[in-house]
């Protein structure tokens, strides 16, 4: 077993290494079609399964938005799905999708049935916001992702030109030191390099992070209370080069396996 879950890690850590560009779909859906949204996304994802053999995708994950909003208030996205790519010939490359969605669901599903789902596959959704991102670094990641696994997405809008390197040089190190202590599994930080138009323009930065468990261990490498002035400046300016938008909390719904 241990072998096993050792053959996942290490797998999902080769494709964190390379996966360099993906898109974020953030999506709002229609009053009532949630299921019917699930069901489109199962059609989707025998799809999916054939494209990542076949090489035109790396990988593909459905995540459910369960931030808790006040009453009486509604969540901005229900849904995100994330689709990863080697690189950007590989996002852009021309597929026939529709071949494709014949090729998964042959002998399954009548052909009126698939060509009616690739037409209407945003039928239950109110809208959807895509953002298209570059990987610009990660840490390992010590836990496979599942339903248990606490998933949190942070967009950042860049304030100044040392944020990037302040991510990447400096608060990297300390989300590093967490998972060392098994508080956190793997976080990740992405560039925004393309949007569609209905998407907000002042979001340049994404952060993902995944720790351990609902109740994570507390991290004894870093002591919030006797920071040296070193780590005080550092964390203040640091802090001052991005603004933080509301985080998403994330639930694992499935993926192309």
């Amino acid at each position: 077993m241990k072998k096993i879950l050792f053959t996942i890690n290490l797998l999902f850590f080769c494709f964190i290494l390379s996966a360099q560009v993906w898109t974020l779909e953030g999506i709002k859906l229609k009053k009532g079609s949630e299921q019917e949204y699930l069901e489109t996304e199962k059609f989707w994802k025998e799809v999916k399964k054939i494209a990542i053999n076949e090489g035109k995708q790396r990988a593909w994950y459905v995540m459910k938005n369960v931030t808790k909003v006040e009453e009486g208030k509604e969540r901005r996205y229900d849904y995100f799905v994330f689709n990863f790519y080697t690189d950007e010939d590989q996002m852009n490359q021309d597929i026939d999708i529709l071949a494709m969605a014949m090729k998964a669901h042959k002998g399954k599903v009548s052909k009126s049935k698939i060509r009616y789902n690739y037409e209407n596959w945003s039928k239950p959704r109110e809208s959807t916001n895509i953002y298209t991102l570059k990987r610009l670094d990660r840490t390992i990641n010590s836990t496979p992702i599942s339903k248990n696994t606490p998933v949190y997405l942070f967009p950042m809008v860049q304030k100044n030109e040392d944020y990037e390197r302040y991510e990447m040089e400096y608060f990297k190190k300390w989300h590093e030191d967490t998972i060392l202590d098994y508080n956190k599994a793997f976080w990740a930080f992405d560039k925004v390099i393309d949007r569609s138009e209905n998407a907000s323009e002042l979001i340049t930065h994404f952060t993902f992070e995944k720790y351990t468990s609902e109740n994570p261990p507390e991290s004894k490498r870093i002591d919030w209370n006797n920071l040296s002035f070193e780590q005080e400046m550092m964390v203040k300016h640091g802090v001052a080069s991005r603004e933080g938008y509301p985080s998403f909390k994330l639930e694992f719904v499935m993926d192309w396996k």
